[in-house]
């Protein structure tokens, strides 16, 4: 069979946690989960699979119809994100026009609503989970002229009960053939806060054990990949003349000994590059730290979303803010990045000085990054369900969404204490109280590698300044 990936165009997007500004200059990667899937096709299989980045050419719809035309697939899956269902269901509709017989999704959005996406017009088949051994089972039945019935990670029909095998997750990650990245133009993907060398993503571990009540992450099954087959695959990447590399895995240090452990096989191949990863702020010290620098690591992700006890509390977090300005600290002494995640518009935000002191604890942490998010309560997460428990959120806006998606549609906030427009003229004065800084602008200046490095920085910073 015929078969064609897509990551749909990123035109209308559910309203951003982010201002409009920031996201413009928002870091571009590769379409992992789809080049994984199209990698184990092709080596398990005698399909025809081919990959497109409609988001990395900001294609139109009619080019997407056209490219769809001039492939001509049996099947066209499409990756599906909660936030880009409107361009979802506009990509079943040129795959449509196109000709296509059948249509699959698959993604993070599949697997909190599949009911909800296999009811979608035109979809035939929805996949849950890791989606290359289902893919695989999925296209082997159609082509067998079989109904896509009692497939591990399958739904082929909104009446289908949820059988107990409904997700699929692999037990042993080192079985996954290492990531074909020649299958999109891969020397075009780039971290804005990177070092403006070429790029890519790599994933070591999937799900995550923790309990953040903001996360709906799959907490199924925590597992990992081998330190020689992660550093196969660093190798892999070396060899196309990638030196930089963002772990994209959802906590890296679940625990020390497996970063010890990456970390020496890395240093035992003298595999040299430069990498980002994110990190929870428990258990951080001076040894890993260290050893991490030792073996390339030049910035660290930090989760910290709020600067008081009782902010972390309500959002588990299961961290202090002694242990946070720790982590801090350690990582300016040793030489590694930061950036420091945060969010504004929480439960216990609950008057503009509350706000303030989460804007005065990120300059008080000195990361040399920090991201603020607008906190958009999304089903399936436990902070949804205290909202609708407290009256502050609504289902019924959602369940419309998903079933009819409506690029007019805006994702709900928590308005307990402050209206929308608030909550962004907050988010808007966040960013501008902490990169407007002299310190951290004199900072940058000094840290600009090269003309790429200046062009990416000189055009966020501007949009931040004037947005």
């Amino acid at each position: 069979m015929r078969v064609l990936l897509i990551r749909p165009p990123a035109r209308h997007t559910v309203e951003s946690e982010v201002p409009e500004a920031v996201e413009a200059e928002n870091l571009s990667y590769p379409p992992l989960a789809l080049m994984a899937i199209v990698s184990f096709l092709r080596e398990h299989s005698h399909h025809v699979v081919e990959l497109l980045d409609a988001q990395l050419d900001h294609l139109e719809y009619d080019e997407v119809e056209r490219q769809i035309l001039a492939f001509k697939p049996d099947v066209v899956g499409i990756t599906c994100f909660t936030v880009q269902l409107v361009d979802v269901h506009n990509t079943i509709a040129a795959a449509k026009r196109a000709g296509t017989e059948r249509i699959v999704l698959g993604g993070p959005h599949i697997s909190d609503f599949p009911h909800e996406s296999v009811g979608l017009k035109d979809v035939d088949a929805v996949v849950k989970g890791e989606g290359q051994q289902p893919m695989l089972d999925l296209l082997t039945a159609w082509e067998a002229g079989e109904e896509a019935r009692g497939l591990p990670g399958i739904m082929a029909h909104p009446d289908d009960p949820i059988p107990e095998n409904d997700v699929y997750f692999s037990n042993d990650l080192d079985e996954y053939p290492i990531i074909d990245r020649t299958l999109v133009d891969y020397t075009r993907y780039y971290d804005v806060m990177g070092e403006g060398g070429m790029f890519t993503t790599v994933i070591t571990s999937r799900g995550c054990p923790y309990r953040c009540t903001f996360c709906n992450t799959p907490r199924h099954r925590y597992r990992v990949m081998s330190p020689k087959r992660v550093c196969d695959e660093l190798q892999a990447c070396l060899d196309l003349g990638i030196r930089e590399i963002y772990f994209v895995d959802d906590t890296f240090n679940i625990t020390n000994k497996r970063v010890h452990e990456l970390c020496d096989e890395i240093l035992r191949r003298n595999i040299e590059i430069s990498w980002t990863v994110r990190f929870r702020v428990k258990g951080v010290d001076r040894p890993l730290l260290e050893k991490m620098k030792a073996a390339g690591c030049q910035r660290i992700q930090f989760g910290v979303e709020q600067g008081t006890e009782e902010g972390l509390l309500r959002l588990k977090k299961d961290v202090t803010s002694i242990e946070i300005e720790n982590a801090f600290r350690l990582c300016r002494e040793v030489g590694i990045n930061t950036v420091a995640y945060f969010m504004i518009g929480t439960p216990v935000e609950r008057t503009r000085s509350d706000v303030a002191d989460t804007i005065r604890y990120s300059i008080k942490l000195d990361p040399d990054f920090v991201m603020f998010n607008l906190l958009t309560p999304f089903p399936g997460t436990t902070l949804f369900d205290e909202g609708l428990r407290d009256g502050v959120l609504d289902l019924e806006p959602w369940t419309r969404f998903m079933r009819h998606p409506d690029e007019s549609f805006k994702a709900q906030v928590w308005d307990e204490h402050f209206t929308r427009e608030e909550l962004r003229d907050l988010l808007e004065g966040a960013y501008r109280k902490f990169y407007w800084r002299p310190k951290f602008v004199l900072r940058n200046i000094t840290q600009i590698r090269n003309s790429t490095d200046f062009k990416r920085k000189a055009t966020a910073g501007l949009r931040l300044l004037t947005g």
